[in-house]
């Protein structure tokens, strides 16, 4: 058993891009790209909205009842070395099963196809067990490691968590977390779940998140600093303004990035890239990398998503 992915990466991308296309309809936007390639700013449509990325992984089975979610150290630093606002968020699963979840499932829940959809039932739809962390997050786990690596170059992993799982006589679970090589319990642990990460993006995000925000030249009088509060109220000037009616030819946007403490700067619109990379060197880890585009009308405030996030 032990060595077997619990989730094959591939299905949960599949997953998660269909929760997404399903959460948002016709107001966001997706982007696959390959490993070193680089995602130009003006192939993103050209409306108010923001930009993430997310980098899935998945947890490898290491013995009955234990998971780990292992890190490509070359690829973790060619991230780290991104400006704040280029960084993708890691994504990965928080197991509450033992050995791999097409077993689990089989054996006492629904089929482990049903597990996209809400329908599956509370604790088994995969949006209840996936998890967030930002790539500066996982950096400072990984810190010592990261250091004593010191290069671009795949191949070289190391364990970001592991996961014991318990199933009690009663079918009661609950899931023990220790972080990095030197298997540290973290109190709170740093992870937000899946559902309540898109809830808190929908409001401007966390201070410190990995995201570039675009709007329409003309509304800004300045190339900064915008603070949270402000960029909501553009945004929902840049959708009932007439001027957000133009053609998207006529329109020229510009992308504002974080600095790491709530502000935002403007960049240049045109020849800013997404997905820039360091020199990436040798074989080893693949890119799981999703560019999403979210647009503007999904970031005003709504009372359409109460969903508070979840606890972990």
């Amino acid at each position: 058993m032990p060595g077997y992915v619990s989730v094959p990466e591939k299905t949960l991308e599949h997953w998660s891009s269909k929760y997404i296309n399903n959460r948002f309809h016709t107001h966001t936007a997706l982007w696959w790209p390959a490993r070193g390639e680089d995602i130009q700013v003006r192939w993103l449509p050209a409306r108010p909205g923001k930009v993430v990325q997310l980098e899935l992984k998945t947890t490898t089975v290491t013995g009955p009842r234990s998971h780990e979610v292992r890190v490509d150290l070359g690829q973790l630093e060619e991230y780290r070395q991104r400006r704040l606002g280029y960084q993708p968020f890691y994504v990965f699963p928080w197991p509450d099963w033992q050995g791999r979840l097409e077993d689990n499932a089989a054996a006492s829940g629904p089929p482990v196809t049903e597990l996209a959809f809400s329908r599956s039932g509370a604790g088994w739809w995969f949006a209840d067990w996936m998890v967030v962390m930002t790539t500066r997050q996982v950096a400072a786990v990984l810190d010592t490691e990261l250091k004593k690596h010191g290069s671009t170059q795949r191949k070289k992993t190391e364990s970001l968590v592991q996961f014991e799982v318990t199933i009690s006589p009663n079918g009661k679970r609950w899931t023990k977390a220790t972080w990095g090589p030197g298997k540290a319990e973290i109190d709170p642990n740093p992870v937000i779940g899946w559902t309540g990460f898109w809830t808190e993006l929908k409001r401007c995000g966390r201070t410190g998140w990995p995201q570039l925000i675009r709007l329409p030249a003309w509304m800004l009088e300045s190339e900064g600093p915008y603070e949270h509060d402000q960029l909501a109220s553009l945004f929902k000037h840049s959708l009932t303004n007439p001027s957000a009616d133009q053609p998207d030819r006529e329109v020229r946007f510009v992308t504002l990035e974080p600095d790491g403490d709530g502000n935002y700067f403007a960049v240049r619109a045109d020849d800013e890239v997404v997905g820039a990379t360091a020199d990436v060197t040798g074989g080893g880890a693949e890119d799981h990398r999703t560019v999403v585009f979210l647009d503007g009308s999904e970031v005003v405030p709504s009372h359409r998503d109460e969903e508070l996030p979840l606890e972990f």
